[in-house]
């Protein structure tokens, strides 16, 4: 029988602390996501090219709906093809506080209390962030953080990106951190969780710093918080790796071939993997995967005789 294709969307977090999934879809777009429980067992073949995730639709703040690619398009860059990025009502709201455009769906979404946080990754670069008020923990989980703090409450979507905007223009603070920097962090063993903490707290000082001086000239409703994010359980033993410096790289090209590990630890969308006949935790980005087909089955890494570029 042949065996079956499934497209991976990569890593996906639940709303409050819990267990992580690898997220793929058959071609009937019915759920076949795998758990990235401690101690799971994953085998699969890559196939070759790299396939739409198709758009989304907001019909308000809590129902939005996911459309698959009508033409199942192969892409070569991002998660999707032109027809999906002009159908996708999310993409607006980056942009909402500035043009006013959206959908009525998205306008309901966006008109709900909002976090904006500051967060700090491996590599030691910290961003500034939004998270509408059902992905407040979700939002960091995901991305990959090793320590955040919150620094303000917003009723809105259009007024925390106002704030986002006035923190990176007043303290050069970065929006976007690029995935694969985020594995490097991991790997090149740099700086430690310690580190990384202090960090993120000066960073959030001054955030709050700058927010009270803007806020209190403008009048408005949103207010300034002091509070922690915590990193997820499953995250622990890639954070332990760190700080000991003793993490590898995925001996492997993650988007060809055949792999299979043991999966121990994930951190946003890397996994911290076992492969049989080997020692150590190897960092796998996930990311790679995205838009990729898998085939299940019993497969398993072979290490190549030397090691490639793999970010």
């Amino acid at each position: 029988m042949e065996a079956l294709a499934l497209l991976c969307r990569g890593i996906r977090w639940p709303a409050s602390p819990g267990t992580p999934q690898l997220s793929l879809d058959d071609a009937q777009q019915g759920s076949r996501d795998v758990e990235l429980a401690r101690g799971t067992r994953i085998g699969f073949r890559v196939l070759p090219g790299r396939w739409c995730l198709g758009h989304q639709l907001v019909a308000d703040k809590d129902h939005r709906t996911l459309v698959p690619c009508p033409r199942q398009a192969l892409i070569t860059s991002g998660t999707q093809c032109e027809l999906c990025e002009a159908a996708d009502q999310t993409r607006a709201m980056h942009d909402f506080h500035r043009s006013d455009r959206a959908s009525p769906g998205l306008r309901d979404y966006l008109n709900q209390p909002h976090w904006l946080y500051i967060a700090t990754f491996a590599h030691g670069v910290t961003k500034v962030g939004t998270a509408a008020n059902p992905s407040k923990w979700r939002r960091l989980a995901e991305q990959g953080s090793i320590v955040a703090r919150f620094v303000a409450w917003c009723p809105d979507g259009a007024s925390v990106r106002r704030l986002e905007d006035a923190l990176s223009s007043g303290l050069g603070i970065t929006q976007q951190v690029r995935a694969n920097s985020k594995v490097r962090g991991l790997l090149e063993g740099h700086t430690s969780t310690q580190q990384l903490d202090r960090l993120n707290a000066e960073a959030a000082t001054s955030a709050r710093s700058l927010l009270a001086e803007h806020l209190g000239a403008s009048g408005s409703t949103s207010r300034i918080v002091e509070e922690s994010w915590h990193v997820p359980e499953p995250s622990m033993e890639l954070l332990a790796g760190l700080d000991a410096k003793s993490l590898q790289p995925y001996p492997a090209d993650l988007t060809t071939a055949e792999h299979g590990f043991t999966s121990i630890s994930v951190l946003g969308q890397v996994i911290g993997v076992s492969i049989e006949g080997q020692s150590g935790l190897f960092v796998a980005n996930a990311a790679l995967l995205k838009g990729r087909k898998l085939e299940f089955g019993p497969h398993v890494t072979k290490a190549p005789p030397v090691q490639s570029a793999l970010f």
